[in-house]
């Protein structure tokens, strides 16, 4: 049996390569305290309804349980915090998609506010986004 055979997904791979075609990454930090640095006793269903979100808006994603986070904010307060980061890999279609945007931001904002944030970070490729208003 010929390597070919064994591997069909090469010739696409790199067809894709050749071609610079791209995907976006979103990420969403899920949160562990809360903005007056109290446990949260519901990080996983957050971090289950995010990737169920996810799912639906593009197709799929992946959690990570971190060792730790930081923020610090405008006022100088420093937080402490071991998120679940929540990341999708998506078409550029998907992600500029108006209904798709709003969906994701009301996530964010209605998690911000039932889970009593400071702020809440999403990530869209390399530029962080706080989220304040909820």
């Amino acid at each position: 049996m010929a390597k070919k055979d064994l591997f069909p997904e090469i010739e696409r791979i790199i067809s894709i390569i050749n071609a610079d075609e791209r995907q976006d990454i979103v990420i969403l930090i899920i949160p562990s305290q809360d903005k007056n640095d109290k446990p949260l006793r519901d990080q996983e269903m957050w971090a289950g309804s995010a990737m169920d979100l996810f799912a639906d808006l593009y197709g799929g994603a992946t959690a990570f349980q971190t060792f730790q986070g930081i923020y610090k904010d405008a006022e100088g307060m420093v937080y402490h915090d071991k998120p679940i980061l929540v990341e999708s890999y998506v078409q550029r279609v998907r992600l500029l998609d108006e209904g798709t945007l709003q969906a994701l931001l009301a996530f964010a904002k209605r998690m911000g506010r039932e889970t009593r944030q400071k702020a809440v970070a999403l990530i869209i490729n390399d530029v962080f986004h706080e989220i304040t208003e909820f």
